[in-house]
């Protein structure tokens, strides 16, 4: 929805660009009654809840007609919650994306800034729960595990993690059914070249198939090393496919997140490899509904004894108007004695009470968009 006179006085700085562009302000709002438990001591939490479903954002979309089959963009998107107002990503204006790049009708683009990785692509692709609503492959990496220190230092090279990318060029090019990526991210830009990535995958798309991969190398973070360490290279994985089979499509997945034993010390609760797998189906339910359906296993390798834990996700959609969508989520996770994973909606969570805790959540929410 056209929306040039509202972005204009809302983000003054885009004023000049709207004399030679097309800008559209857009987002959704999404919140829900949650009823939750740890597994824990503490019982059931009643709460409000924001990005169960899709995160609650607004943004800004411009393009600019070049001439010659290219076109100028860019991308400003702020995450908040919709129960309090705050802005999520650790408190950045603009903490989903951030960029400005050139779009060819010939089947390629760049751009520049903040902006979601290919390994993130990848997952949302491979997950039928899309990394929203619980029981999704959202806790299973892409920002979760990497750099837990950088989560909410504002300005730091690696907030997002291998989820989202500060200060990255990313190349896209598609055609005869493949989609090819390419993002380098520099970091912390810092003479240490801290959390600097390299993130290339490959999607292939023919009828009712798609499959997907992405491969990802991310050096050890600021925050989670010594000033004067050399930070060491971390491997991250995904691997994943759909097949639409006209009642229903199936999706399946995998995920490795290796991360290096190098400037840390290890004990016996830190993890040395984790792996994710998945099986999931999305059914329409006549026009207006959809049933989303996953079962995950996380695996941790630890010298202390191997964590795991198995999710099975379930939610039904129900469309009331081509913006307003209303929903009903639930998941529940066994963990072993070693494990304490929680549930995770797009930016929700329920976390687990401790080791061999089982949590679980149920959810009534609605999702409208403009």
């Amino acid at each position: 929805m056209k929306k040039t006179v509202i972005a204009l006085t809302v983000l003054a700085p885009f004023a000049l660009a709207h004399a030679q562009s097309n800008v559209t302000l857009y987002g959704l709002v999404d919140a829900a009654i949650t009823v939750g438990k740890s597994g824990g001591p503490e019982g059931h939490v009643n709460r409000i809840d924001s990005g169960v479903g899709p995160g609650s954002r607004f943004g800004f979309r411009g393009t600019e007609d070049l001439g010659g089959g290219l076109s100028a963009v860019f991308t400003a998107e702020s995450g908040f919650d919709s129960g309090t107002g705050a802005s999520q990503q650790g408190g950045l204006l603009f903490g989903r994306q951030l960029f400005v790049g050139i779009n060819s009708t010939q089947g390629w683009s760049v751009s520049l800034g903040r902006q979601l990785s290919p390994s993130n692509t990848a997952m949302v692709t491979a997950d039928a729960m899309a990394q929203t609503h619980w029981g999704s492959t959202s806790n299973s990496g892409l920002g979760t595990l990497q750099s837990p220190g950088a989560a909410t230092v504002q300005g730091a090279g690696c907030q997002g993690a291998t989820t989202r990318i500060n200060n990255s060029v990313q190349g896209v090019w598609s055609g005869g059914g493949f989609t090819g990526r390419l993002l380098v991210g520099a970091g912390d830009e810092n003479a240490q070249r801290s959390g600097r990535v390299v993130n290339p995958s490959v999607t292939y798309e023919s009828g009712p198939l798609t499959l997907t991969a992405s491969y990802l190398r991310i050096r050890q973070c600021a925050q989670d090393i010594v000033a004067t360490a050399t930070p060491a290279w971390q491997k991250e994985t995904v691997l994943g496919g759909v097949y639409n089979f006209g009642p229903a499509a199936l999706f399946a997945g995998y995920y490795n997140f290796n991360p290096s034993e190098d400037n840390k010390v290890v004990g016996p609760a830190t993890f040395v490899n984790h792996k994710s797998f998945w099986l999931g189906t999305r059914i329409p339910v006549s026009t207006v509904g959809t049933v989303k359906a996953q079962v995950t296993q996380f695996r941790q390798e630890m010298s202390g004894g191997d964590a795991r834990g198995t999710a099975i996700g379930v939610a039904y959609l129900h469309s009331l108007s081509k913006r307003t969508t209303v929903y009903v989520s639930t998941a529940h996770i066994k963990n072993n004695a070693k494990a304490s994973f929680g549930l995770i909606g797009a930016t929700s969570s329920q976390p687990a009470g401790g080791l061999g805790a089982d949590p679980s959540v149920l959810s009534l929410g609605m999702t409208h968009t403009f």
